[in-house]
């Protein structure tokens, strides 16, 4: 892995790995074959596991929208050989009219030098989806909303980042009610004991830095997600310390 930044290259600097508790969750519901969107794909760091999942019969679409970022992503896809994903460097969006700007400033997702491409899920022409998963800081209903075809279509799983909370009551209500899903939340903290270098020592510490992921499963699917909290309503919230 090519690597860098204060969260996932520090990751990787110490312990081989990245937030594997997300990795953990989404293999339960991949199998070989199956088809999976990473939107905010940064570096690969979860990319390239979720290729791993699929096996070569599989398919994993990997959208990054910062050109740098994306750079370093088709590096890592091409130091493993991965003939399974395909990258794309666009910015997911109903339309090219919405704010690209978000709290790392304003060309923090598309660069400065190029100007933005923007793509929407629904415009991938995919014949099947069983998992999309959605980190992009804030604008996670934005990337669902313009998958909403495929959701009615394929129903697949949806694992996102809702750690934003003025924004978090239109996305719920997006999931909960306009879709039809259940909604659990999942705390994931990127360090864990048990690392690929066996590093022990926390370097967020004594904080326990986690990632606010939310899983969502289509409401006719019956699933037990225990120890999972259940999402109880749009304005529900994890007060995380």
């Amino acid at each position: 892995m090519l690597y860098s930044g204060p969260v996932i290259g520090k990751c990787f600097d110490l312990y081989g790995q990245y937030s594997e508790s997300e990795v953990t969750l989404m293999r339960q519901f991949l199998r070989p074959g199956a088809t999976a969107i990473d939107v905010g794909a940064n570096i690969g760091d979860l990319t390239l596991p979720l290729s791993s999942m699929v096996g070569e019969a599989g398919r994993i679409y990997a959208i990054e929208s910062n050109p740098a970022t994306f750079n370093v992503l088709c590096a890592n896809l091409a130091l493993n050989e991965l003939l399974n994903v395909k990258p794309i460097n666009a910015f997911v969006a109903t339309s090219d009219q919405v704010d690209t700007a978000g709290p790392w400033g304003k060309y923090a997702y598309v660069g400065t030098t190029w100007k933005s491409t923007f793509i929407a899920i629904d415009e991938l022409g995919l014949d099947t989806c069983d998992l999309i998963k959605v980190d992009v800081d804030g604008k996670e209903l934005e990337v669902l909303k313009s998958a909403e075809m495929i959701i009615e279509a394929y129903r697949p799983i949806l694992y996102f980042e809702n750690d934003v909370r003025h924004a978090s009551s239109d996305l719920l209500e997006f999931v909960l009610g306009d879709i039809g899903y259940n909604a659990y939340w999942h705390i994931a903290p990127v360090f864990e004991e048990s690392n690929y270098f066996g590093n022990p020592v926390n370097h967020w510490a004594p904080r326990n830095l986690s990632s606010i992921m939310v899983l969502a499963l289509p409401m006719e699917r019956k699933s037990d997600m225990s120890p999972l909290r259940k999402i109880s309503s749009k304005d529900d919230w994890w007060e995380h310390p």
